[in-house]
């Protein structure tokens, strides 16, 4: 499921989801189709009504998917001020010469996995917790 939210968020720059309700309702609807996946359609029908099912949850999760864009957002420009440009690049981009957006959409893609997704997020950072 997480690898499905980064690839969208890979799409639009971060601070556009925030602001485009459109790339918000496109993962809560993935974030929906995950969740149909996992528990089964007859589960997800007793949980979210006989129709529009699909329409019926991704509403409700709306609000919770736009708040952790809000919020991974939020984060990683603190890290960004926290690191400085050249660290934040280092640390979340895939190449030195990567502009700063490309390494904040990797940031906020991490977040919004590990918030919405927080029993399967996974850390791929090779960092071992130590500050040296």
């Amino acid at each position: 499921m997480g690898g499905i939210l980064v690839a969208a968020l890979l799409a639009v720059p971060a601070s556009a989801a925030v602001g485009q309700g459109g790339q918000v309702s496109t993962l809560a609807a993935q974030q929906c189709a995950q969740e149909r996946a996992s528990i089964g359609k007859k589960a997800f029908r007793k949980r979210y009504g006989p129709k529009r099912t699909m329409r019926a949850c991704a509403k409700r999760n709306r609000v919770h998917v736009a708040s952790a864009v809000a919020t991974a957002d939020q984060d990683c420009q603190a890290e960004l001020i926290e690191l400085g440009e050249a660290n934040f690049i280092d640390e979340y981009g895939d190449e030195p010469t990567d502009p700063l957006s490309y390494a904040m959409t990797e940031c906020v893609a991490e977040g919004v996995d590990e918030i919405l997704n927080p029993e399967d997020y996974v850390d791929d950072d090779t960092d071992d917790g130590t500050d040296g």
